[in-house]
């Protein structure tokens, strides 16, 4: 049975296309990481060329762009590689953005993920060994992100009770809070006479800061 090859799949076929270059770059890299093998990117505003890092490797592939769009599109790819791969535990092209992107689904789930079980994923996952201080680096990062959607998600929340209040006067609204975990519960609104109650299941994970008021009145 032939072992099929990553790198030569339909997605990286001339004309695919990829929603963002974030989408493109990580696709790229898992290619690598499960064909074993590196390459030698090169990019600028609207292109982004990779060659085998074999220099006699036939492998190549070149993208660009649609003009004021984040839509990039394979232009010429050469899908075979004539090299024999690398040899060595790490990969020159694992880095922080790469880990965090594979991670941030186990961190939303379990934020106690740690550098060394991150290790342990990409070893499990694509026998490659990543250094605990990159880990620990991509963790730090992920838990940002993690943490900066929590923020951008309370605040809109803040706009939204100030909004009612704004075109419904007389109403409160109140952010209840679970006072054992210090999370989201839901969120209530009255509106004069008739009261509403909402519960924002999509806040369950939200954490409320130390400043952060249970109501917004």
């Amino acid at each position: 049975m032939q072992h099929h090859l990553e790198h030569q799949s339909p997605q990286f076929a001339v004309n695919s296309q990829f929603e963002s270059f974030l989408a493109l770059k990580h696709a790229c890299t898992r290619a690598a990481l499960l064909d074993v093998y590196e390459f030698v990117p090169d990019k600028d505003l609207d292109r982004y060329i990779l060659k085998c890092k074999d220099k006699e490797c036939v492998w190549y592939l070149y993208a660009s762009t649609f003009p004021g769009t984040d839509v990039w599109r394979i232009r010429k790819s050469t899908q075979a590689h004539s090299c024999h791969g690398i040899q060595h535990s790490g990969h020159r092209n694992v880095d922080e953005e790469f880990i965090s992107t594979e991670i941030l689904p186990k961190l939303r789930s379990d934020p106690k993920f740690t550098p060394k079980a991150i290790q342990n994923h990409f070893k499990e996952q694509y026998g490659v060994a990543i250094t605990y201080s990159k880990a620990w680096r991509a963790q730090e990062h992920t838990l940002k992100v993690i943490n900066g959607s929590h923020e951008e998600t309370y605040n809109s929340l803040s706009k939204y009770c100030q909004e009612i209040q704004r075109s419904n006067p007389g109403s409160t609204v109140q952010l209840d809070i679970d006072p054992t975990t210090n999370r989201f519960k839901r969120l209530f609104s009255s509106y004069l006479r008739e009261l509403y109650r909402m519960p924002v299941d999509l806040l369950h994970w939200l954490p409320a800061k130390g400043t952060v008021e249970g109501s917004c009145l």
